[in-house]
């Protein structure tokens, strides 16, 4: 009897834990209210890690018409691998970007670098949608060209976007 009662809860626990598929891309819809259209694709390399890479093309900065263009890339651990594989579930991780923007009327370019931690939490439906939430500290040196402009410090980096799981 005791037999029959672990295989039957170790068939039950390994049912508890859903395989999803590891490619996700996304969209951050918010970033198009601020001039941004960004773009991501995140791939897990394992069940309990993920990493993704990201492009972003500027044509509006604080209500400044520019140019410009952004990369990011970042590693996230999924806490919840034990119930959720990646890419779902609460994650923690690092994260470089990089953007250069030109200003239109002036033609004055900046650049910046960031380095950052992020906290979130990524869903994914059966239906392959998927919603990614969080948020962290982003160290940020940001620099205008051709001056001695410069800016270094902290700067919150929030994380929304819509996906589909492929």
């Amino acid at each position: 009897m005791s037999l029959i009662t672990v295989l039957h809860l170790s068939c039950f626990a390994q049912d508890e834990v859903e395989e999803n598929l590891p490619n996700i891309i996304k969209l951050n819809p918010i970033s198009l209210a601020f001039g941004n259209i960004n773009f991501m694709y995140q791939r897990a390399i394992s069940k309990s890690s993920a990493v993704q890479i990201g492009a972003n093309y500027w044509y509006r900065f604080l209500g400044t018409e520019v140019t410009g263009f952004g990369v990011r890339g970042g590693y996230q651990f999924f806490v919840t691998n034990r119930t959720k594989e990646a890419p779902e579930g609460f994650y923690v991780g690092p994260n470089l970007s990089y953007n250069s923007l030109t200003e239109k009327s002036t033609d004055e370019s900046f650049t910046t670098f960031g380095i950052g931690l992020s906290l979130g939490y990524q869903w994914v439906w059966k239906s392959g949608i998927s919603l990614d939430l969080g948020i962290g500290p982003m160290y940020t040196f940001a620099k205008e060209e051709n001056t001695e402009n410069s800016y270094e410090g902290f700067i919150p980096n929030v994380i929304i976007a819509l996906g589909y799981n492929f």
